[in-house]
């Protein structure tokens, strides 16, 4: 992670409201093995099978952040962002007992303050468009959009 990467993650984090006992930080290698797991347990083969690959992913991305409880991490969020007009989230998955506490809503809320001027996309499965829906997501097909800017 870049420098301005860091400093932009900190001037986006003061100021929100955090899930409790929750901190969102940048990424880091160390955390892949978790993000592995956490993956597998969802059914999300890449990082598993093809962990070369997505160990690219992830370090050609960002924001790219991950939520830690007691420094085990509970969550993570692989976006791309062009910084003005559209941050596309690629990947949003949090322990499935950390769910329904305001992770997900955490991880994201940190994508929207680094653009805030740009509009969020992510392609959904059905069993997760609903989260998406009440963060403030509309349909159009199947992606799911919040624009902030009108």
């Amino acid at each position: 992670m870049s420098v301005s990467h860091e400093e932009e993650l900190q001037r986006a984090l003061v100021g929100l409201k955090i899930a409790p006992g929750i901190a969102i930080r940048a990424w880091q290698e160390g955390d892949f093995s978790a993000i592995q797991r956490l993956s597998e347990a969802e059914g999300w083969p890449t990082p598993v099978a093809r962990p070369e690959e997505a160990l690219a992913g992830w370090s050609n991305s960002w924001p790219t952040l991950v939520a830690t409880a007691d420094e085990e991490v509970v969550g993570f969020v692989r976006a791309w962002s062009d910084g003005h007009i559209t941050t596309y989230i690629m990947e949003l998955l949090i322990d499935a007992q950390w769910r329904q506490r305001g992770v997900g809503s955490s991880l994201l809320d940190v994508c929207h303050a680094l653009y805030p001027r740009a509009r969020m996309e992510v392609t959904s499965t059905e069993g997760s468009a609903s989260f998406y829906r009440r963060y403030g997501f509309r349909d159009i097909g199947h992606t799911h959009r919040k624009s902030f800017v009108r």
